[in-house]
């Protein structure tokens, strides 16, 4: 870990609210911003950020608010903040138009910033997630350790055959976050239906699933390529909610192809 960190340039952005958000950059090129899910941090993103800038790329990848480097915002956390945190860095870095890569959470923020501001979105990809989910387990989760709630993450996100070096490097990510800030997160990205605004997308989009994730089924994926115009879509067999994390390979591929293609 320490000589892929060793590469990347590190910033902060302001958000609206006056939160600090911390945001690396790697490579010159088109710009492609990567967007997290719950508990993580930019480090998911590490095969992407160490395969897309030797194609070309500009690759921008963040943390959103109260996670990894980024500030434990004062208030409670909306679905509203984590958009405009992706906001604040497309304002700091001046970009027009880019990719937009979000996974889990991280796809459900990019299409509220959709909603927003659809005229900074290029392309779109929209990784293991789903237009809802069921309530949060806040009891559950509020009777848990960050320990606890990490190494369940670890566990049940990825294919029974991960390897165990991958499972310790989600819990090493999960694990670093607050847990005040991963509940209201986990209550934030529960609390509305995003059917519309997949309805509305206009922009070329990729959804991509894990033929073994139950959290976000094939089924799903399915679903949302039917709702959103002209998508297209992408199972990887044999994995879990990680595609982009349990076969880095195969998933940069076909990322490499969605991005350079027409």
């Amino acid at each position: 870990m320490g000589e892929f960190l060793k590469g990347l340039e590190h910033r902060y952005a302001v958000s609206k609210d006056g939160v600090k958000i911390h945001y690396i950059l790697a490579g010159k090129g088109k710009p492609v911003i990567f967007v997290h899910g719950l508990g993580e941090s930019f480090l998911t993103w590490k095969p992407q950020i160490s395969f897309l800038p030797a194609q070309g790329f500009r690759v921008i990848a963040l943390d959103l608010r109260g996670h990894g480097d980024s500030q434990i915002p004062p208030k409670r956390i909306k679905m509203e903040d984590f958009a405009m945190d992706v906001e604040s860095v497309i304002n700091a870095e001046k970009i027009e138009k880019a990719a937009m890569v979000g996974y889990s959470m991280g796809a459900l923020v990019l299409l509220e910033l959709y909603s927003l501001r659809k005229e900074v979105f290029e392309k779109l990809v929209l990784e293991a997630t789903a237009p809802e989910y069921p309530p949060a387990m806040t009891e559950v989760l509020e009777n848990m350790s960050m320990h606890e709630i990490a190494r369940q993450v670890a566990d049940f996100a990825v294919s029974p055959v991960a390897s165990e070096e991958l499972k310790r490097e989600i819990y090493e990510i999960i694990s670093r976050t607050d847990k005040s800030v991963y509940i209201q997160s986990a209550e934030a990205a529960t609390q509305k239906s995003y059917r519309s605004i997949l309805q509305s997308l206009s922009v070329p989009t990729l959804i991509i699933s894990g033929e073994l994730d139950y959290i976000s089924p094939p089924e799903v994926a399915e679903e949302m390529s039917r709702i959103i115009p002209n998508a297209r879509k992408y199972v990887f067999q044999g994995v879990g909610h990680m595609p982009h994390r349990e076969k880095p390979g195969e998933y940069n591929k076909i990322l490499l192809e969605f991005l350079s293609g027409a």
